[in-house]
């Protein structure tokens, strides 16, 4: 380079942590290519997203290929090479082919003022389907639900609890019952970052925004919820106020609310920013999960029933679904954040107020939006009829909501009492089969948006698909063995179950049959999330 005369300042970096031996082959294809610069003339690649947002400025040789510039800008972006796909900006929608050589797009009239010719290319993110298992044998496994295969393994060394996932960025977030949280990068198999609970207490629920670097998680017996700033790895916020272990949290991230449920029964809605709980509601003798979309204001809790007498303790058998209606709550959420919003007493958590707009990982480009609009949802919208049995109805809904002041007071008024405040608020009870007395907990996978939700006995053989809007069952399935987690996309009409033989299937929502079946886990599957 110096013989050349050349005075050209370029680096070329590649992470060593988790790296793969095709990382280490790109590396070395790109970093020949850059010492032929002396040979051989070069081009400078503009690549951006559909927004006009600069991803990658890469120099290459021009008898470079498509393929090779993928690779370059997976390793400066983070962009799997294999959910590229790139277009000539301006030039029409042909997709470039991996054997497309970069000279063919040079220009005509190359311009001599400059040392090298420029060429723009726009980058469409194409996410591919996949899914995340983990056991209780500490593995988790990355499954291409496309190509039918496992793309990677990785030992976790702890029984997994749970999981949280990016997938746009490929970063998982598990639970372990270690009482540790772990970072990982699932293209690379790393552990970026571990967070351990205090008195390493086994971790039970957790929910992230890598965009804004937080998560927040629920263990076994401190009764606290814990909100993390990903980016240090400090433990910003403990939120007080369950009287028993938090079992499930669901939150939005963008709105810094957060939905949580446990032992005590009792669901909690809290304030983020400033710390603090805007309402308690006695929902079920205890919670096992909770869903929350705060776009469209609903929310829905799956737990043991809550009778009359029975004061809200945590122990009763079956399980019962509920939906509520957030809107229903406005009146009093908003009576109960004033006071609390304006307690000098309370201070606001400095960390989390500027998270969202000072942490967005700018590495990561935004895909094309590929969600259906939410639009009510009647049982002839599916597509395929529905088995008319209807177990659910609707139950007068009133803007009365507990404010976390006269929580307490509430709950203590007994059964009766907390199971009339429920109710005041809940839009629609499901009594799946699992209701009955002697019956296991059952766990819930739902889309709020869409109104649909899919829920199964723990250690049962079935689960069933709800419409929510009319309470109707719409289909049950039959599984191969003991049920334990469910995951769901109902934007292609699919579902993931496994449990107690280690074995995944992906679930037709449409049709009721099983379309794929992934062998692998040694043990009971604990957790799942789909992309």
């Amino acid at each position: 380079q110096e013989q050349s005369g050349k005075n050209d300042h370029r680096h070329v970096r590649f992470p060593l942590v988790g790296t793969t031996r095709a990382d280490l082959a790109a590396a070395a294809t790109v970093a020949s290519a850059v010492a032929s610069d002396i040979l051989e003339a070069m081009l400078e690649v503009l690549v951006a997203s559909l927004a006009g947002e600069l991803i990658a400025q890469l120099r290459l040789p021009k008898s470079a290929r498509i393929a090779l510039l993928k690779h370059s800008v997976e390793c400066c972006a983070g962009v799997p090479a294999s959910e590229q796909r790139l277009l000539e900006a301006g030039g029409g929608q042909a997709i470039l082919e991996d054997d497309f050589c970069l000279a063919d797009l040079a220009p005509e009239h190359p311009n001599d003022d400059a040392e090298t010719d420029v060429i723009q290319l726009t980058l469409v993110r194409v996410q591919r389907r996949w899914a995340l298992s983990g056991d209780v044998m500490g593995s988790l496994r990355l499954w291409d639900l496309e190509q039918e295969s496992v793309e990677q393994v990785i030992e976790c060394h702890d029984a997994l609890t749970c999981l949280a996932v990016d997938w746009l960025a490929r970063v998982a977030l598990c639970g372990t019952t270690g009482g540790a949280l772990k970072l990982w990068d699932l293209s690379r198999g790393a552990c970026l970052r571990e967070f351990v609970s205090p008195g390493r207490q086994r971790v039970r629920c957790a929910a992230m925004s890598w965009s804004q670097r937080l998560a927040l998680h629920g263990s076994s017996s401190d009764k606290a919820l814990r909100l993390w700033d990903l980016g240090s790895g400090r433990c910003i916020q403990e939120f007080l106020g369950h009287a028993g272990s938090v079992a499930a949290v669901a939150a939005d991230f963008g709105a810094l609310l957060a939905l949580s449920g446990g032992d005590d029964g009792a669901l909690h809605f809290w304030d983020l920013e400033m710390g603090t709980c805007l309402w308690r509601l006695p929902s079920h003798g205890a919670v096992h999960t909770v869903a929350l979309d705060w776009q469209s204001r609903m929310a829905m809790s799956s737990g043991t029933p809550l009778r009359a007498g029975s004061g809200g303790a945590a122990g009763e058998d079956g399980g019962v679904l509920r939906l509520w209606d957030l809107d229903d709550q406005a009146p009093a959420l908003a009576a109960a954040a004033a006071p609390a919003k304006a307690a000098a007493a309370v201070p606001a958590a400095p960390q989390a107020a500027a998270a969202p707009a000072a942490k967005a990982a700018a590495s990561v480009p935004a895909a094309p939006a590929t969600a259906v609009a939410a639009a009510p949802i009647t049982s002839t919208s599916y597509g395929f009829a529905p088995q008319a049995r209807k177990v659910g109805s609707p139950v007068a809904a009133a803007s009365s909501v507990v404010p976390v002041a006269g929580a307490a007071a509430s709950a203590s008024q007994g059964g009766a009492g907390g199971a009339a405040a429920a109710a005041k608020v809940c839009v629609r009870e499901l009594l799946p089969s699992t209701s009955a007395p002697g019956a296991p907990p059952c766990c819930l996978a739902a889309d709020l948006a869409h109104r649909v939700a899919l829920s199964g006995a723990v250690g049962g053989g079935s689960a069933q698909l709800w419409d929510l809007d009319g309470g109707v069952r719409l289909r049950d399935f039959r599984l191969g063995g003991p049920l334990h987690c469910l995951a769901l996309n109902w934007t292609f009409r699919t579902a993931l179950a496994a449990g107690g033989t280690g074995l995944v299937q992906l679930l037709d929502l449409e049709s009721g049959a099983t379309i794929l079946e992934f062998p692998g886990h040694c043990d009971t599957v604990t957790c799942l999330a789909m992309s």
